[in-house]
């Protein structure tokens, strides 16, 4: 039985569509690479964009063009996508950022402590030195994980110390 050119067409705009939405990629970006022949683009060329603001270095706030995140498995895959840029996405210190992170907040985007007010996936505080994008009405799982994570490396070097030092704490905080 032959195969119909639509029903081609429409699967493999599926497989770009399903691609470029598991790597992270634009599919505008996987599309080309596919019609010129060329690599399709690897992880470590994400697209995560987000505005120098959000990172907490100033600045204006801009639009945010990346993962927002929302739900915990989304905010995981998110997190794991940057940790490895620290060398953090697998083994032990994702164990130990995921363990962190599990017990402050949940990887809750939105997650806000009532006595402290303290906020987001990382729990900071305040919440603003994370930036604009990072909080409300944003909350940018992608910043505020950026910011996270630039956090435990300037001050604990590693979240496997990060956690350490927050198992070593009552109430908890790192």
């Amino acid at each position: 039985m032959p195969v119909k050119a639509g029903y081609l067409l429409a699967a493999g705009a599926g497989g770009v569509l399903l691609y470029s939405g598991i790597k992270g990629h634009s599919w505008s970006k996987v599309l080309r690479s596919v019609v010129s022949g060329q690599q399709i683009p690897q992880t470590q060329d994400l697209a995560i964009v987000t505005s120098q603001a959000a990172y907490g270095y100033g600045g204006s706030s801009q639009a945010v063009s990346g993962p927002v995140g929302g739900t915990k498995a989304k905010n995981l895959v998110i997190g794991k996508t940057l940790a490895l840029a620290y060398g953090w996405g697998t083994g032990s210190e994702w164990q130990s950022l995921v363990t962190l992170w599990t017990g402050e907040s949940n990887w809750d985007n939105h997650a806000k402590n009532p006595s402290s007010g303290a906020y987001g996936i990382p729990q900071a505080l305040p919440a603003s030195k994370m930036g604009t994008l990072a909080n409300p009405p944003v909350s940018s799982a992608s910043a505020q994980i950026a910011w996270g994570l630039r956090y435990i490396k300037q001050v604990y070097g590693s979240p496997s110390r990060a956690l350490a030092i927050w198992q070593s704490r009552s109430p908890h905080w790192y």
